[in-house]
């Protein structure tokens, strides 16, 4: 683990027997850390200047990177010098922190001359033009992260066809993503901040969680029905002049076999009247609720000969648990990782961890409306203003 200035320049190195270290990484969101040093610690002072950071490399590369976002100092009698406790985010956070102009070229947004940013191409290049031009080399000074660049694009996923007016980016780039089964962050390399993405892959045969087959140690599994199987999208017009599209997959209706339930959704989509596009919008509501929700809690064995995350399986896999004799697949969406003096261990999270936390599903409903109202406030003042869940499994890193 290494400390960084404002500049992204590495001051350095803290040691393995002086961390008390967690890292909560998230799929295609904004990743955490937390980190205790004493306050004499000679890179104490460091971390508690403004824009100061840390870089984290595990076996197989950088696991995150990212600035301090609160520390606070605290001592007691035991500890008359006190300990320094700092909080941080992931440098995905920039793709949090900016939005998507419908002009990205121009800095002045009392000027903007576009409606919208409409983009078509594979949809792993559209990812890294829309970074690009909102916060990246092609951004305007004022806009551009000092530092960022964009990595590698392999043109993966099928060519689509996406509009932008000022959605927050990591959003955007979540939506593009679920098209193509891609995975995206910001992390440090050298002395830049490289925007990635990566092929999230299936390893639904090689990786399979089962008590039975003593890979776990124990589980919890709870199973509910898709979020929806039908999607209305409507476009553009008004009333019975208006355009719809119904969307759905092979993967809904399945679902709405199994369970008996036709669960239909609207989304407005005014901003388009291309039907490919309104299409588009329904398959990507469907790639994140359109299938049946499985919660799982498990606790791997030690020695599991399969479960080493970064070599058999990763962020945004697919993989396989079963319970009671079914087979139910889910996506790894988060890692935890801890490193104190017990040594270094790591979990991770299957599906959306609102399944097991009420305040989290709470969260998630509220981000959801929130995402769906200020989509169409963007969008009505264009036309005149007419899960596998929580899965924890700790072990030795």
């Amino acid at each position: 683990m290494e400390v960084r200035d404002k500049s992204l320049t590495r001051i350095g190195l803290i040691r393995p027997e002086d961390l008390a270290l967690t890292i909560e990484d998230t799929f295609n969101n904004v990743g955490a850390w937390a980190l205790r040093l004493p306050s004499e610690h000679p890179l104490a002072d460091t971390l508690r200047l403004p824009g100061a950071g840390i870089v984290i490399t595990g076996p197989s590369g950088v696991l995150m990177s990212g600035p301090v976002s609160a520390s606070e100092y605290a001592a007691t009698a035991d500890d008359r010098r006190g300990s320094i406790a700092f909080k941080g985010i992931s440098d995905t956070c920039v793709l949090a922190d900016m939005l998507a102009w419908p002009e990205p070229a121009n800095p002045d947004v009392s000027s903007q001359s576009s409606g919208h940013d409409t983009r078509t191409g594979p949809a792993e290049t559209l990812m890294h033009a829309y970074v690009s031009a909102n916060c990246g080399p092609e951004a305007p000074p004022a806009r551009r992260k000092a530092g960022l660049v964009t990595g590698a694009d392999y043109a993966r996923g099928l060519v689509i066809t996406k509009s932008a007016r000022f959605p927050q980016l990591g959003q955007l780039l979540t939506e593009i993503g679920l098209t193509a089964d891609l995975g995206f962050r910001v992390v440090q390399r050298g002395a830049e901040l490289v925007f990635e993405t990566y092929q999230v892959a299936d390893r639904t045969r090689e990786v399979r969680l089962d008590v039975l087959a003593g890979t776990l140690s124990g589980q919890r599994v709870a199973v509910s029905p898709p979020g929806a199987t039908r999607v209305i999208v409507a476009g553009q017009g008004d009333l019975a002049d208006r355009t719809f599209v119904a969307v759905d997959n092979d993967t809904s209706t399945s679902a709405e076999a199994d369970w008996g339930r036709r669960i239909e959704r609207f989304v407005d989509q005014r901003n388009t009247n291309d039907l490919a596009e309104l299409t588009q919008a329904g398959d990507e509501l469907l790639a994140d609720e359109g299938a049946t929700a499985v919660a799982v809690q498990a606790v791997p064995v030690e020695d599991s000969a399969h479960m080493d995350y970064g070599r058999d399986w990763g962020m945004g896999d697919r993989v396989t648990v079963i319970a009671g004799g079914q087979e139910l697949v889910s996506t790894v969406t988060g890692v935890v990782i801890k490193a104190d003096e017990d040594g270094f261990r790591l979990g991770a999270t299957l599906g959306d961890p609102a399944g097991f936390d009420t305040t989290a599903a709470l969260s998630d409903r509220v981000s959801s409306t929130e995402s769906r109202v200020s989509a169409l406030e963007r969008t009505a003042e264009s036309d005149g203003g007419t899960d596998l869940k929580i899965m924890t499994l700790m072990g030795v890193w």
